[in-house]
């Protein structure tokens, strides 16, 4: 009898006999990964060599053993961390989820592992269709791409098509974009853009400052003088609604509106950088946590999502030829996407009382009884969801690179963000549980008192 034909767009995973045999695979690269371990010469001599390589040195001096639950990693040393940055966001599950992995195995075993827009696969498809199911109804079409600066990459030129000839873009002050020539000019980080040859088409609007009654007011009024100034030659303004090395800054929702309407009413394409927020803030997209659906021209998402893409609304379809690129993503990266959002819907995870919401109250709620403990060292907070930031007393760079390099010790990963003053800042995994939270905090507390009996800091 011929085999029953099933339909060849399900996620190959769902078969019994592949989720099994993945499953068995994943079991034995574990196993195979427990039985090695540098020792701390040959570990160090690692650390040294791909600093070497790079020709500068790894920014945290580690290397995963490939090993890890959670928020949990194994460092090839044998060393167990908390990983509370999550590789910047992308592992928005942590470390070792047997679901994902499984979905991995079974992902880089068909057909090819990278996918082109020329000849895509069923999952292209199935990403981008469920990209498009969470972004709403305005947003009809989705690009994907490599990183998080390719997708900022495709939106700045349907932009600029749209808008031809203007030539300019607005931005945040203390934003950031992207590492490639134009994203770099974009970002307000000048030791980033070192010796490039700048453009110098980029406009900057202050971010909402809450110290400041007028703040709303100053903002739409620096769009305006940019207006004044530059008639019809402003293609977009792009938001960052978290700022992500800006310090995990956001605003209230009537600070964007008051922008976005503006822009508008002159005929500025309105742009959400979702790069890092994409998964975060208690919606997949940001855009919809703060209810300003109806202004959006164009997403870029990535991080979270292994890959990234850029969405737009129909009047922003660009013509053929201007987006395209060999690469669309990995096999992998595009089945862990669209499992990754799968699975944000159906367990939990989004809404006003879905898990991500009630993370990031979890961690507001440890870090105001540590501020209570140590009121002179806890500075002020900012974030939503999971994305966290607090300033450790002064903000200075010094204090800030010293806590972190305590935290690494007592065995919890961090980093910093912002300036003036510098805070650190946490991405947990989405999942990330109460033992897991208290374990960070107790490590960032035994870290804390330590800076403070070794520089002689207030408590």
């Amino acid at each position: 009898m011929p085999r029953k034909k099933t339909s060849s767009l399900k996620p190959i995973i769902e078969s019994d006999a592949v989720r099994e045999a993945a499953k068995a695979l994943v079991e034995a690269v574990r196993s195979e990964l427990a039985q090695r371990e540098l020792g701390p010469e040959s570990y160090e001599k690692a650390i040294r060599r791909i600093g070497r390589q790079r020709g500068r040195p790894l920014m945290v001096p580690m290397i995963s053993s490939g090993r890890g639950h959670g928020a949990r990693v194994f460092l090839a040393d044998g060393t167990r961390k908390l990983d509370f940055i999550s590789g910047i966001g992308m592992y928005g599950f942590g470390h070792g989820d047997d679901d994902l992995l499984e979905t991995a195995v079974a992902a880089a075993a068909s057909d090819v592992a990278f996918q082109g827009h020329l000849l895509p696969g069923p999952e292209y498809l199935g990403l981008t269709r469920a990209l498009l199911k969470h972004a709403g109804t305005n947003l009809k079409h989705a690009w994907l791409s490599l990183s998080g600066a390719m997708a900022n990459e495709n939106a700045l030129k349907v932009i600029f098509q749209k808008h031809a000839p203007a030539d300019r873009i607005v931005v945040f002050e203390n934003a950031f974009h992207g590492r490639t020539l134009a994203t770099a000019e974009m970002s307000d980080r000048p030791g980033f853009r070192e010796g490039l040859p700048l453009r110098g088409n980029v406009l900057q609007v202050p971010f909402f400052d809450p110290d400041r009654e007028d703040s709303i007011e100053h903002s739409v009024a620096v769009l305006e003088e940019h207006l004044h100034r530059y008639p019809d030659q402003i293609a977009g303004m792009c938001f960052e609604l978290v700022q992500g090395e800006g310090g995990f800054k956001t605003a209230p929702r009537e600070f964007f509106t008051a922008l976005m309407e503006h822009c508008r009413n002159n005929g500025v394409a309105v742009w959400v950088d979702e790069v890092q927020t994409f998964a975060r803030t208690g919606e997949l997209f940001a855009f919809r946590t703060f209810d300003l659906e109806a202004w959006v021209d164009v997403v870029t998402v990535g991080k979270i999502l292994q890959g990234s893409a850029m969405l737009c609304t129909k009047s922003y379809n660009p013509k053929p030829g201007l987006v395209s690129g060999t690469y669309a993503g990995s096999t992998v990266g595009m089945a862990l996407g669209q499992r990754i959002i799968e699975r944000m819907d159906e367990e939990g995870y989004l809404g006003l009382e879905g898990r991500v919401a009630v993370l990031g109250r979890r961690i507001e709620k440890r870090f105001e009884s540590l501020e209570k403990r140590m009121p002179k060292a806890i500075g002020p907070r900012s974030g939503i969801g999971a994305m966290q930031a607090f300033v450790p007393w002064d903000g200075s760079p010094e204090i800030v690179s010293t806590v972190l390099h305590a935290a690494f010790e007592e065995g919890v990963i961090l980093l910093s963000a912002g300036s003036n003053p510098s805070k650190i800042r946490m991405l947990p995994p989405v999942n990330t549980t109460d033992e897991e939270l208290e374990a960070c905090f107790s490590m960032l507390e035994k870290a804390m008192r330590r800076v403070a009996e070794e520089c002689d800091l207030p408590c």
